[in-house]
């Protein structure tokens, strides 16, 4: 399929500066304006712990799709193939939810109230700056194929 040249879905590498934001948001937050932590629990912990490491192994699993359909995981590279297998085939955005699990998995494991009041707020980012013009890009790039599979699959789950 042609490429018009320079089309890409952005040039600015909106999640990881989204993840990083929030990081250090919620660390300064917590430090200058704290609110009751969650209640000490090493259940609690070990559980956010465990779905912190869930989120990390999705968001492995989607990146393994995307080398096996043969193209990129870079927010801002053109992509070379429609990945629609594996992961892709039940969520349009599995390394997103990989990332909004992986966040809600850290602050149960540290008890961060703020890093667990950011993650919907990350969500909304996520689908404002990277999302929206990914599924933009998309469609010029692949067309019918795109609605297609846009049509046939769940944005997050």
């Amino acid at each position: 399929m042609a490429q018009i040249p320079d089309d890409r879905p952005s040039s600015i590498p909106w999640p990881p500066i989204i993840y990083a934001a929030t990081l250090a948001a919620a660390w300064l937050l917590e430090s200058w304006l704290p609110l009751p932590a969650l209640p000490e629990s090493l259940l609690a912990r070990w559980i956010g712990a465990a779905v912190f490491l869930g989120g990390l192994g999705l968001g492995l699993m989607g990146l393994m799709a995307l080398r096996a359909a043969g193209t990129t995981f870079n927010p801002t590279g053109p992509a070379d193939a429609l990945a629609t297998h594996g992961l892709y085939a039940r969520s349009r955005n599995p390394l997103y939810l990989a990332a909004l699990i992986a966040f809600l998995g850290l602050g149960l494991a540290l008890r961060s109230t703020w890093l667990l009041i950011a993650v919907p707020a990350v969500a909304v980012a996520l689908v404002k700056l990277a999302i929206a013009p990914e599924e933009a890009y998309l469609e010029r790039r692949f067309g019918e194929a795109y609605r297609r599979y846009r049509a046939g699959v769940r944005r997050w789950i």
